[in-house]
């Protein structure tokens, strides 16, 4: 029992006794006494720390510690090595989300790369904006390619209430640079803006032969996977997984625009995604970045391959103007478009949103509510359908006029008829005015 009692006596001794060799704090401790070097190797393991009160370890232990940190920081950094510097942004190509799309995705965004560009502008000096781009033609005997990007790449002014009320004002004049992929840059020469499209080409000298993308003929799927691309001031790629959506534009929206849905609204505002490609999980092309914002937009790939072609026969892009907005019944709430059925067998076509005060269409009776069955014989159930089919129109003459024989069925007065509307052609954005105001 003696034996007992002194094995407990020595065990409360060192349990006090912070000298003891088997206390952790007390090593600690007595590590803090013996700080008398300059040495790091003096300076205790931080994994030890825990639980531990950094005060206790004195003001001596502390300064060794800041002075330690600010040696650190002021230490000459290393040479960066691309193979093993961590890479900035960081995508999500590795979280949950895209785990089904991983690796056709990363295929797919990889292949699109080869052919996408960093374009800055810039105005009297000024910096102005900063927007993506991607190849779309090559000319090997001039050694030329052509890009096409935004319009808003040049763009000084915005639309003061809506696009449809005009007032944009762009700078044709600005200094346009291309940053291509194997580090140098060259000048863009600006041959072509469109602002009702919001596109612009610009023309490159390269010495090298170019990749060019494949552009999909077939507009995307609602709900297909899509990647949207872009480069920053590094020419490092932003990459963005979204849904196309389509919907019924708003008032202040052009009729030709898909939208995005990212999950978590990741990559929203992303400033360098303007003019940037939108790509499918093949790599191919079905649209161009309009605007990379909250529940962001694209124009589809049917649209710039008809203006492509447009500009290569003819060196404009025109189409008539109507004189009117629109949105589709299909994409209208079901119920809606069931009631529309029942009231008067009609569940596919454009709805009439305006009518442009003093426009052909209003001469000719055509109201807000009244459903634009077919143009030139053809139906048309979207809005996206009619700009193609506008476009086919244009055969080369600027400021001419064409007759467009437009099916209406008049809402209020429960009838259909023809009406033969004339139209003038012209590359500018259309104004859509309310009387003698215009419309905002």
């Amino acid at each position: 029992m003696g034996a007992d009692v002194e094995r407990s006596s020595n065990k409360r001794t060192m349990a006090a006794d912070p000298t003891s060799r088997d206390d952790p704090l007390a090593k600690k401790k007595k590590k803090v006494v013996d700080l008398g070097s300059d040495s790091d190797e003096d300076l205790p393991d931080p994994s030890q720390w825990a639980g531990v009160n950094p005060d206790s370890f004195g003001d001596d232990y502390l300064a060794k510690m800041e002075k330690a940190r600010l040696d650190e920081e002021s230490a000459p950094r290393p040479v960066k090595i691309a193979t093993l510097d961590y890479y900035k942004p960081a995508t999500r190509f590795h979280t949950i989300e895209l785990f089904p799309v991983r690796r056709s995705g990363s295929k797919a965004v990889l292949l699109a790369a080869k052919f996408l560009l960093g374009i800055p502008s810039s105005l009297d000096g000024e910096p102005l904006r900063r927007c993506s781009g991607f190849w779309v033609d090559w000319v090997e005997e001039k050694k030329t390619g052509l890009v096409l990007t935004t319009a808003r790449l040049i763009r000084t002014k915005d639309a003061p209430y809506s696009v449809w009320s005009g007032g944009e004002e762009y700078a044709t004049d600005a200094d346009v640079t291309v940053h291509l992929l194997n580090g140098t840059s060259a000048k863009g020469q600006l041959v072509y803006l469109q602002p009702h499209y919001d596109l612009a080409f610009l023309s490159v000298q390269v010495d090298q032969p170019i990749n060019l993308p494949s552009l999909n003929e077939k507009d995307v799927e609602f709900a297909q996977e899509v990647f949207r691309l872009g480069r920053d001031n590094s020419l490092n790629l932003r990459i963005t997984y979204a849904r196309a959506e389509y919907l019924n534009p708003t008032m202040f929206e052009r009729h030709h625009n898909v939208y995005f849905r990212s999950p978590d609204g990741h990559g929203d505002d992303n400033e360098f995604d303007y003019g940037g490609p939108v790509i499918d999980l093949c790599g191919e092309v079905v649209g161009m970045v309009n605007d990379p914002k909250r529940f962001g937009s694209f124009v589809p790939s049917s649209i710039l391959l008809n203006c492509l072609d447009s500009w290569k026969k003819y060196q404009h892009i025109a189409r008539p103007h109507l004189g009117m907005m629109f949105k589709d019944i299909k994409l209208l709430e079901p119920a809606h478009v069931d009631m529309l059925w029942r009231k008067f067998n009609i569940d596919d076509g454009l709805i009439v949103q305006e009518v442009s005060g003093g426009s052909p269409a209003e001469k000719f009776g055509i109201q807000e509510g009244d459903i634009i069955e077919s143009f030139s014989g053809k139906p048309v159930s979207s809005t996206i359908e009619l700009e193609n089919t506008l476009m086919s129109i244009y055969k080369g003459t600027l400021d001419a006029e064409v007759r467009i024989s437009v099916g209406v069925f008049h809402t209020l007065k429960e009838q259909r008829s023809t009406v033969d509307l004339t139209a003038k052609l012209s590359e500018l954005g259309e104004v859509i005015t309310r009387g003698t105001h215009l419309l905002f």
